[in-house]
């Protein structure tokens, strides 16, 4: 009989403290700054908003972008455009611009930051640094391997809820996008140099 006691207190005990870890955890408010697309939001010295989201194979990005890659079958791009705006009175470095350009993309069970040198030869400036009132705008680019993903998920990619994650310490920041566009589109505001050869961030 006292054993028969004692299992039921622990039971009992352990179903409290089951209820009070679940009740905690609903309780509990995450940290997180979301910025919605499109919306203007300050990193360092400047003004930034997002403009495209796309997702796209080899053909589509070298057909897009008029650059030369070699992802093949089992990689596709995720390329997403920024407009920056220098509000301040004194010009400012394509360099510290980027150095505030955050941490990389994300999914549910996928990371990766941006790739320095595709974002490299998809962007050309005409000059190094971004005047007082200019605005310009440019791309962050990084790869996605197939082998990251099921076969499902990545016929399905282009459904999948990716964020881009600005900061993650001290003050956890990041940007919801859309689901990304899949096919070629007509980039606004692209020179025409743009166009035909790429450059250096």
């Amino acid at each position: 009989m006292k054993r028969q006691i004692m299992v039921f207190a622990i039971l009992f005990a352990l179903l409290i403290w089951g209820i009070r870890v679940i009740n905690l955890n609903r309780d509990m408010k995450t940290d997180i700054q979301y910025i919605e697309y499109g919306q203007e939001f300050y990193t360092g010295p400047v003004t930034v908003r997002t403009v495209q989201f796309l997702l796209l194979d080899e053909e589509s990005y070298e057909a897009q972008f008029g650059v030369v890659t070699d992802m093949g079958d089992a990689k596709k791009a995720l390329c997403l455009q920024f407009e920056v705006y220098n509000g301040s009175d004194a010009s400012v470095s394509w360099d510290d611009v980027f150095a505030n350009m955050g941490e990389g993309f994300e999914c549910k069970a996928w990371y990766s930051v941006y790739d320095p040198y595709m974002t490299a030869n998809l962007n050309v400036f005409p000059s190094e640094k971004l005047a007082p009132g200019e605005t310009e705008e440019f791309w962050l680019v990084t790869t996605v391997s197939k082998i990251c993903f099921r076969d499902k998920t990545w016929e399905k990619l282009s459904d999948m809820e990716f964020e881009y994650v600005l900061s993650m310490y001290p003050d956890a920041v990041r940007i919801r996008l859309p689901k990304p566009q899949t096919e070629c589109t007509q980039m606004e505001g692209m020179k025409p140099e743009q166009e035909q050869k790429g450059g250096t961030a």
